[in-house]
This record gives C-alpha cells, structure tokens and sequence, in this order.
C-alpha cells in the first residue's frame, strides 16, 4: 500500500480527492497547509511519502516554496502539482526541482488515478534500476582457483546467512571491498542498502558526520538536516573499511551505536533506532592497536564477532596466470583493443614477485600493459621492479660461508659474474632484452659475455 501526502487548503477538494484516493487502495495523509506539513508527516524525522500531492495555492508558503525548501534539502519525494493557476515561470521552475506531473484543476477521477500511478510506477522504476547497478558492482566475483580461496569462500558462505558483525583482514589491494559484497549478498538483508565508508579516506570530523549525519544549524554549513550513512543503511548493511585508522573519540561514539542500535545527529535532541549489520574491515593488526592503545578492546570484541581472513596474492600464486588472463580480457573489452597474448615466459617473474599491492597490483599491471604493450607480453615488458630480489634482510649481496673454496681473485670474479648473470637470467625467463636493460648493459656486449662466460639457453626438457 503506498503512502499519500496531499496538501490541500480547499476543505471540500480534500475530502473529495481523499475518498478518491483511499477507495483506490492508498493510505493517505492531508494537511491544511506547507507549514501543517513541515510540522507533521514532512518533517526530517519522519519517513518520506511514496508521493506528494501539492496545491500550488497556499496560505502561508506556496507549493512551490515547498518544493524549493525540500529540494534544497534533498528529501524531496515524487510529487505531483495540483493547480490551475500556476505561472509559467513556477511551472519550469517546479519541473526543473523534480516534480513529477502537472494536474490542472478541475480533473477527472481517471485523470488522477493514473498520474498517481505514473508517479508510483515511474520512482519503482528507478528504485529497481539504481538497486540493479548497485548490486552488478557489488556481484565481482572472488576470483582464484587455488585452496586459498576455497576455504576463504567457505568462511564466506557460513558467515553470510548470519547477522553477525564480521572484521574482514588483509592487507591492501587483497579484495576486502569484494568480500564484504558477498557477505551482504549471501545475507538476509541482500535487499536492502550496502552503504559504504573508507574511514582512512576523509577526516575524522567529517566521517562523524558522514556516520551519524547532523541536525539543522547543527554547525556553521548546516543549513539543512542530513542523515548519516548508519540510517541510509537501515535495513541493510553498513562497511566500514580500513575501521583500525579511526580515532578514539569517534570509536566511543561507534561503540554506543552497536550496543544500544540507537543513532543521534549531531546537534539533535533525540536518538533513532536502526537495524543495521556491520561489517569491518582493516589492513592493520588490530590485537597490536588494542595492546599499543590505539584502538579500543570493547570495540575490537564488538566488531570481531566473526573474522574473516582475506590471503595476500602472494599466498596464492597459483592464482597470478588466472587473474591475469581475467584482467587482461576486461580491459580489452573496456577500451575495444585486441586483447593480447602472453608469452609462456612472462609468468615466472609474476609468480616470483611479492606482490605488495596484490590483486589491486596486479589489476594495474594489466590496464598497463593492455594499453602500452606490444604482442605477444613478454617480460622485458615489465616493469624493473619484477626483477629484483624480494627483501631478505641480507647485510651483502653475497654470502660468504666458511666452508667456501677460496680462489684466484680473476676466478673467482669469474665464477661471481657467471652466477649473477644467470641468476638474472633465470628470472627474466632469458629474456636478453629483459636482462641487459636490468644490468645496464648493451645487448651485444651481453651477448659476449655470455659467450666468455660459457652460459647458454637451457634446452626444453634440459637436453
């Protein structure tokens, strides 16, 4: 059943479109008056009609004053004008605002019957469509085929049907954001909002107010009430990513939130109550925060409740040639470019690579060398970056041991160059191009001291 709001200063037309109204299946509220509303069901604290209908004639502020007012505060629902005697000017300006439809008095029942309808059908309409894109961004899929992600899957599939609080960890660019999509996906809220904030994104001051949202005149800027993310996601679910660079004083205000699910504007008087599950998540240690203060125990035991592990790239490397064909497919599709083959020795380097942005990185990789590669990708095509030593927290480049042989310094300057130059090698797949730009030398003079050095191409099958 939709909820009706007319506003109508004619006594004998409210009744009249009420009994219309109501007969054809809508609950409906009537004022008198702009003022009558704003005071009862048009006030911020009250939940929006599904439809307006409005006198252009007022006493007091007009209809399109009231237009104008909620349009400014950005809670104008669909409306419909009812009026005759509306300018042109308050027509475009009214149309401009939002408003739905023009009826001009005297209509007919059928007339007005079906511009309610159009109204309902049309904002249902676009309700579903925005659900729709929300939902094709949030549906990404948790890609990799490796025991990684099978069992980070499962977590997901037993976590999801619960309305448990989640705390989502991994380091950054592992897939945080498309763990919690799923988790609200698999939920019983899927209908409803995933609302989501990056608490490390904007400054604490202002996430207080993105979170709890504020009243009128709360603050200087505060021409208009607003409400905050926690009420857009009633119903639903609210993300908080990266929770562990969030201060002290709002993780209190936080806090009060999960225990009593009450939330209060700032500067307002009164509390509301919300039914939202959140999830959290951080790249931080949040065990090491509580015990260095930074983060406080009560919350960490309120956000925790079900943990949920996501692995780094480079814990599922079986995963990189997989992704990376992915990728290299949607950015092909994306920019309407070939999509390019991938050379077999391309993907030792990838699989030996750290990965410290993980598959955000590796994402990356493929829009670079979608756009600036050549075909097939090879691996002097990467960056110099995937060819150097994952850090070990070695004091040299070499260690010498005890029981090492000593030699003629000219042999074994030999036999040091003969095992760098291969190691080298090995990892650019004997890619020469790759390995002289590495080395700073000239290909050709590669090419000789490979030559002096003894070293050639391992043959396939080591024959």
């Amino acid at each position: 059943m939709s909820r009706l709001l007319l506003v109508e200063d004619d006594a004998r037309v409210r009744a009249s479109l009420t009994y219309q109204l109501e007969a054809d299946g809508h609950a409906l509220t009537a004022a008198a008056s702009a003022e009558e509303a704003l005071a009862g069901p048009l006030s911020a604290s009250r939940p929006a009609p599904d439809l307006l209908l409005l006198d252009v004639r007022l006493p007091g502020e007009s209809g399109v004053e009231l237009v104008r007012r909620l349009a400014g505060e950005g809670r104008l629902p669909p409306t419909i004008i009812l009026s005759g005697e509306a300018s042109i000017t308050e027509t475009v300006e009214a149309l401009r605002l939002g408003v739905h439809d023009f009826l001009e008095k005297p209509f007919s029942r059928e007339r007005l019957l079906q511009a309610v309808r159009n109204a309902l059908e049309s904002e249902a309409l676009k309700r579903r469509v925005a659900a729709l894109e929300s939902r094709l961004e949030e549906a990404r899929p948790l890609l990799g085929r490796s025991p990684a992600m099978d069992r980070l899957r499962r977590a997901i599939e037993q976590a999801a049907p619960t309305d448990g609080r989640v705390l989502v960890a991994g380091e950054s660019g592992s897939g945080k954001e498309l763990v919690a999509a799923a988790l609200h996906r698999g939920s019983r809220r899927a209908a409803g909002p995933f609302v989501k904030l990056n608490c490390a994104a904007i400054p604490e001051h202002l996430i207080e107010d993105e979170l709890f949202g504020h009243a009128r005149g709360a603050f200087t800027d505060a021409k208009a009430s607003k409400a905050g993310l926690f009420e857009e996601a009633d119903g639903g679910t609210l993300f908080l990513d990266e929770i562990g660079d969030m201060g002290l004083a709002l993780q209190a205000r936080l806090l009060r939130v999960l225990e009593d699910g009450e939330v209060r504007r700032l500067g307002d008087t009164k509390g509301r109550k919300v039914d939202v599950r959140v999830i959290a998540a951080t790249h931080r240690d949040l065990e090491a925060e509580v015990a260095a203060g930074r983060f406080r125990a009560d919350l960490y035991f309120r956000l925790a409740h079900l943990p949920v592990e996501v692995p780094a790239l480079r814990e599922r490397r079986e995963d990189i040639a997989f992704l990376l064909d992915h990728f290299l497919d949607a950015f092909a599709a994306s920019y309407r470019l070939r999509r390019k083959r991938v050379d077999p020795a391309l993907l030792p380097p990838l699989e030996s690579y750290r990965w410290p942005g993980n598959v955000r990185e590796l994402a990356s990789l493929a829009e670079r060398l979608t756009v600036f590669g050549s075909d097939p990708l090879t691996p002097d095509q990467l960056p110099t970056a995937f060819f150097r030593p994952a850090p070990e927290g070695e004091t040299g480049l070499l260690r010498v041991t005890e029981g090492l042989r000593l030699l003629p310094w000219k042999e074994f300057k030999a036999a040091s160059e003969r095992d760098y130059l291969e190691a080298v090698l090995q990892r650019t797949g004997w890619n020469l191009a790759a390995a002289a730009r590495l080395l700073g030398l000239q290909r050709t003079y590669l090419h000789q001291k490979l030559g002096a050095l003894g070293l050639e191409r391992p043959r396939p099958g080591g024959q």
